[in-house]
């Protein structure tokens, strides 16, 4: 869907290509700092309760609409993909469904957030999206900048930077202190990054230098905070990108044999089974830390058809579990798909679920290789890490991925629609 804004005299919708593209790399960088879930348990040493972040992380995004709306011309042109449309449709209808709700100020103030994203990307179409290999790149830069602030949380806090494994498992994982990040939150930052900077190398866009540094922090912070979703998520993200890519069998073959060769060695090498297993018993790897307790409950519970449809209002990421009398404990549902469901209903899940296979169609159509690769390693990575994780409910990291990875290859289609490749010549018949 392409968009163009009412044109004002004396002024032109051409983009201005003096314009440094530095300034829309760093609006990007800014909002995906502002979309990271900053947790005060991280912030705080143990035994402390730390500061509430949601104030700061909605000055920050609304400094950037500002900065954004200051910086786009009057007369500008934009495009949303079809899944940031379908987006756009699941908060207007949350938005019409929160009045229903017993308090809807809470989710209102989610839904507003993430209508200023999707806002957002539709005023970046011009200066970073329409030029897909831009907002790539944008996306590894914000990246690497988060990756770096963990770097310095060790050199500044150490004794905080390290978390205790004291509940599931022993040992200790690394976290963020300088902007508040849990353990999983690096490791999907390190995972992000080691995926785009590996793609950007294979398909020369990234230098051999930059590149082996950016895949060796990926590495640390995956390997460091102990994220075992984060691991096999960029796995899968990175077979999908290079078998969609390969022209040969061959080179398909091979790109699903070097992963299952990892896997063999996390299941044979003694260190790398160490990390795998954390410390954890049988009983606590059947249930994924637990997890699994607060997903039966959900699909347990009874709710009325009001509720099965709009659900219990957005921000509900957490049930509350009693095990026997004056037994009470809450637990996060970890789960993008249930969570969807028990915060939004069923209503959100249909939305949101053609949103996803339709940004996956956009990913399948995508001419250009590398284009089409880190389209597949992000909606690859949500792929795996929805299921262990909620994020797709509201603007959230998980939920930029997917709007990235759509914009970037319905981008790169339109792109090769205007600029078709010339026809090639017909032989010559002589009679």
């Amino acid at each position: 869907m392409t968009l163009t804004a009412p044109p004002v005299p004396g002024t032109t919708s051409e983009p201005d290509r003096g314009k440094a593209t530095w300034l829309w790399t760093a609006m990007w960088c800014l909002l995906v700092l502002g979309v990271q879930p900053w947790s005060a348990r991280a912030a705080a040493p143990q035994g402390e309760t730390g500061s509430n972040n949601s104030l700061m992380k909605g000055v920050l995004l609304g400094a950037i609409f500002l900065v954004t709306l200051a910086a786009t011309k009057p007369g500008f042109r934009t495009r949303a993909s079809p899944s940031t449309t379908l987006y756009v449709v699941y908060a207007m209808a949350a938005t019409a469904t929160a009045f229903l709700l017993s308090e809807p100020g809470g989710p209102l103030l989610r839904l507003a957030r993430l209508l200023i994203g999707l806002l957002l990307l539709l005023m970046l179409w011009r200066p970073l999206i329409r030029v897909p290999e831009r907002l790539l790149r944008a996306h590894m830069f914000a990246h690497l900048a988060l990756a770096l602030t963990v770097v310095l949380s060790v050199i500044w806090r150490p004794e905080v930077a390290w978390r205790p494994l004291s509940t599931f498992g022993t040992g200790y994982r690394l976290q963020g202190v300088l902007i508040p990040m849990l353990p999983p939150r690096v490791g999907e930052v390190g995972a992000i990054l080691l995926g785009l900077a590996l793609i950007g190398f294979v398909y020369r866009k990234v230098a051999f230098v930059p590149a082996s540094a950016m895949i060796g922090i990926g590495l640390v912070l995956v390997a460091l905070s102990r994220t075992r979703t984060a691991a096999a998520a960029v796995a899968v993200g990175l077979v999908l990108a290079l078998f969609l890519t390969r022209k040969t069998w061959l080179g398909r073959i091979a790109s699903i044999s070097a992963p299952a060769l990892m896997g063999l060695a996390f299941l044979v090498v003694p260190s790398l089974h160490t990390w795998l297993l954390r410390g954890q018993g049988t009983k606590q790897i059947s249930s994924l830390s637990g997890r699994t307790t607060s997903w039966q409950y959900v699909l347990d519970e009874e709710v009325s058809l009001q509720t099965a449809i709009i659900g219990h209002g957005l921000g509900n990421k957490r049930v509350l579990l009693r095990r026997g009398e004056g037994d009470i404990d809450v637990m996060a549902i970890d789960n993008s798909w249930l969570s969807l469901y028990w915060e939004t209903g069923l209503l959100a899940v249909a939305i949101v679920g053609i949103a996803f296979i339709v940004a996956w169609i956009s990913v399948l159509r995508a001419p250009t290789p590398y284009i089409k690769a880190g389209g597949a390693l992000l909606l690859g990575y949500v792929s795996v890490a929805s299921l262990n994780e909620s994020g797709l409910s509201d603007l959230s990291s998980m939920t930029l991925h997917l709007l990235v990875a759509a914009a970037v290859c319905d981008a790169d289609r339109v792109r090769a629609q205007a600029n078709p490749p010339p026809p090639k010549p017909r032989p010559t018949q002589y009679i």
